[in-house]
């Protein structure tokens, strides 16, 4: 496999993978932007990613993405918090 893309779903698809085989997961990557300012961005939007595989996998099985405006009164307060879910389709060489 080389690479992979990625097909949007629902919160419950990815829960009821995640309840099946939660033991089986680990994380494969992560990305954290709390404050906005990754690559100059002017910390408007706040980002966490988080991608899961199943233990000893080469590829992510499935991807969150939370966003948010940053109130800069109160940054810790996540404003219009939203999430998007992603199955991770492997493609082959």
């Amino acid at each position: 496999m080389s690479d992979y893309r990625k097909i949007q779903t629902s919160a419950e698809v990815c829960a009821v993978i995640r309840a099946r085989h939660n033991a089986d997961m680990t994380v494969f990557a992560t990305f954290s932007d709390p404050d906005g300012t990754f690559n100059g961005a002017p910390g408007e939007r706040g980002r966490m990613d988080t991608a899961y595989c199943l233990k000893g996998c080469d590829w992510p099985l499935i991807e969150y993405r939370t966003t948010w405006l940053i109130d800069h009164e109160k940054p810790y307060k996540r404003i219009n918090e939203q999430h998007e879910y992603w199955l991770c389709i492997p493609i082959g060489d």
